[in-house]
């Protein structure tokens, strides 16, 4: 949402990045922008859309910033075994999809990064990869964290894990983020208060240890939205 100065600079570059990989693909998420992302994807990334190595769906649909309902609907959407969630601020090296197929070469992992970039750039938590049965397992992200900025990301990782008793591979600093305010973070959220959405997300994944429960997402249609998908198909999720 409102991230185009991000994605102009980032996607271009993880895409040719990952152009040799038959089996890659991008999903750009239009989350109800309003800063020219429709027009620019339109310019700019159409040959890749054309061979399939991007997928650019949209809606109109939200308010505000809901990272959880956001990556639900990406990787419902994702046809691959593998789903890895990129913020639009993320930078991947070239061997990116090696690392991975090499991580999930061994059964029952699930791969996070640590916040800080070789840089010391804070940004790379939301990087995680998992397999897209292992996802669906628990629900994906948690709707429930909808206020504003923090700790989906921890979140779900935790859930996956313990709900299926997987090993945490955490990389070495192979990503780059760019280093950004905080107040852009929180622009389009609800809540504005960074330490309140991160304090009610962590007290949330207590409370999923505590009762050894970690579905989430049980009495609604999660990752639910209209979508277009490459400018022209209608679809409902």
């Amino acid at each position: 949402m409102n991230r185009l100065q991000h994605v102009r600079e980032t996607i271009k570059e993880n895409i040719k990045n990952s152009l040799s990989y038959d089996d890659a693909e991008f999903i750009l998420l239009d989350y109800n922008s309003t800063d020219g992302l429709e027009e620019w994807v339109k310019n700019n990334l159409y040959e890749y859309i054309e061979k399939e190595k991007l997928k650019f769906l949209q809606t109109k649909e939200p308010k505000y910033w809901v990272a959880a309902h956001a990556k639900n609907i990406t990787q419902k959407i994702a046809k691959g075994d593998v789903i890895c969630n990129l913020d639009s601020d993320i930078f991947i090296p070239d061997n990116f999809c090696t690392y991975i197929r090499e991580i999930f070469s061994k059964p029952k992992v699930v791969m996070a990064f640590n916040s800080l970039d070789s840089f010391g750039n804070n940004g790379c938590a939301g990087i995680i990869a998992t397999k897209k049965e292992d996802f669906y397992s628990v629900n994906g992200y948690d709707e429930n964290i909808y206020l504003g900025w923090g700790c989906d990301d921890m979140n779900y990782q935790f859930r996956v894990r313990m709900q299926n008793e997987l090993e945490l591979i955490v990389p070495p600093p192979l990503c780059k983020c760019i280093n950004h305010s905080n107040e852009l973070r929180v622009e389009n959220c609800q809540s504005k208060d960074i330490f309140l959405t991160q304090e009610l997300s962590v007290n949330m994944c207590h409370d999923a240890a505590n009762n050894k429960d970690y579905i989430v997402n049980k009495s609604i249609h999660w990752g639910k939205a209209d979508l277009v998908v490459n400018f022209k198909e209608n679809i409902k999720i």
